[in-house]
C-alpha cells in the first residue's frame, strides 16, 4: 500500500522485474502504465527481414514511460485531417524504425498476485501502416472498467514485415514472407512469460483488433506458433479469408529485388540498404505484379503469405484450420465506423 501511495503522490510507479530486467513504468488515475517496453531485438541490419529475436537484457531499471518508436509506415499516404484529430485524437508522431519490437501495457495492479484476464490490441491498417502508440486506443479506460491487463503491440510492417524471399533466395530466408506476424507471436511469448508480474493471468489471453487487426486475429488462428499463447479472439471489421499465395508473394518479392537493382543471389545486399529505398520499391512493385490475376480476396499487397510452414494455409479458405477450433471467437463489425469513410477520402482513420 505504500508503494501505490508513493506513486499516486509521484506519478512513478513501481518496479516491475521481467525475464530482461526490471521496468518502472507510471501511473494515471490508478492504472500503471509502461510504455516501449521491448519483447524482441531491433529488427536492423542482420536481423532486417529475419525472425524476431530476444531484446538484450538490462541490469539497471528501465524507465518505460513513454511511447517508442512505431514500425517503418508505408510511404505516400496522405496526412490526416484535422476533423479526425478531434474524433481520434493527436497521431503517433514517434519516429519511425526498424527498432520497433516494442509493446506497451496498463493494469490496474502490477505485482498484487492477480490473475486479472489479459486482453492484446492488434491495431489496423492492412498489415501496412498504423501503431500500437495511438492515443485513440491508450488503455486506461478500459483496464480500469474490465479490471483487466491491456497490452498494445508494435511490428513490422509492409515490405520489413512481409517480403517473401524464400522462394527467390532459399531456406535462409524462409521466415520473411510472415516476419511481421512472427514478431506478434514473440509479443504473445513474452506476455506468456511476464504478465502474471504485471497482475495478469497467462491463461487468460484474448487477442483483438479491428480492420487490418482483425486481419491479424484471423492470420493467428491459423499460425502453429501462436498456439497456446491466447485463449480467445475478437474480430472487428477485419476478418481475413485468404492472404497472399506463394506465388503472388514471390511475384511482388521478384519485382521489388528489380527495382533496387538486385538479384535473389543478392539478397544479402538488402541488408545494407536505407529503409526509405526499400520502402520506395513498394509501389511500383505493386503496380507491375497487378491484381488482375490474384483472387479478390488477397487484398493485402506485402501481407501475410501461405508459405506452408509459419502459416500452413489461409485463415479461412476452404475452411479454418483445426489448430483454432478451441478458441472462443466474436466476429462483427464495429458500429458506426463506416461513418468516417466519408471523411478518410483523403486521410485514414486506421
Amino acid at each position: 500500500m505504500a508503494n501505490d501511495t508513493l506513486a499516486a503522490a509521484t506519478g512513478i510507479g513501481p518496479i516491475v522485474e521481467t525475464v530482461s530486467g526490471k521496468l518502472r513504468g507510471s501511473l494515471d488515475n490508478g492504472i500503471h502504465i509502461f510504455k516501449g517496453v521491448p519483447y524482441g531485438a531491433s529488427t536492423a541490419g542482420h536481423n532486417r527481414f529475419r525472425p524476431p529475436q530476444p531484446p538484450p537484457a538490462w541490469s539497471d531499471v528501465r524507465e518505460a514511460l513513454a511511447y517508442r518508436g512505431r514500425a517503418w509506415q508505408l510511404p505516400g499516404r496522405p496526412p490526416r485531417r484535422p476533423v479526425l484529430e478531434t474524433l481520434l485524437g493527436p497521431a503517433d508522431t514517434t519516429p519511425e524504425t526498424e527498432d520497433c519490437l516494442t509493446l506497451n501495457l496498463w493494469t490496474p495492479g502490477p505485482g498484487d498476485g492477480g490473475t486479472r484476464p489479459v486482453m492484446v490490441w492488434l491495431h489496423g491498417g492492412a498489415f501496412a501502416y498504423g501503431s500500437g502508440n495511438r492515443a485513440v486506443t491508450d488503455g486506461t479506460n478500459l483496464a480500469q472498467r474490465g479490471d483487466v491487463v491491456v497490452v498494445s503491440v508494435n511490428h513490422r510492417l509492409n515490405i520489413f514485415g512481409f517480403l517473401h524471399l524464400d522462394d527467390i533466395a532459399g531456406a535462409g530466408w524462409m521466415h520473411s514472407g510472415n516476419a511481421g506476424m512472427l514478431d506478434i507471436v514473440a509479443a504473445l511469448r513474452w506476455i506468456h512469460d511476464n504478465i502474471a508480474a504485471f497482475g495478469g493471468d497467462p491463461s487468460n489471453v484474448t487477442v483483438f483488433g479491428e480492420s487490418g487487426g482483425g486481419g491479424k486475429v484471423s492470420v493467428l488462428l491459423a499460425m502453429p506458433a501462436a498456439k497456446g499463447l491466447f485463449h480467445r479472439a475478437i474480430i472487428q471489421s477485419g476478418a481475413a479469408i485468404r492472404v497472399s499465395t506463394r506465388e503472388r508473394a514471390s511475384a511482388l518479392a521478384a519485382q521489388a529485388l528489380r527495382e533496387l537493382g538486385l538479384r535473389g543471389q543478392e539478397c544479402e545486399r538488402l541488408l545494407e540498404q536505407p529503409p526509405e529505398r526499400i520502402l520506395a520499391a513498394i509501389a511500383p512493385a505493386v503496380r507491375a505484379v497487378g491484381r488482375s490475376r490474384w483472387p479478390l480476396l488477397d487484398r493485402y499487397d506485402f501481407g501475410p503469405v501461405v508459405d506452408g510452414a509459419d502459416l500452413p494455409q489461409h485463415p479461412c479458405d476452404p475452411d479454418a484450420p483445426e489448430i483454432g477450433d478451441d478458441i472462443p471467437m466474436l466476429v462483427g463489425g464495429t458500429r458506426e465506423e463506416s461513418a468516417f469513410f466519408p471523411m478518410t477520402r483523403f486521410g485514414t482513420a486506421c
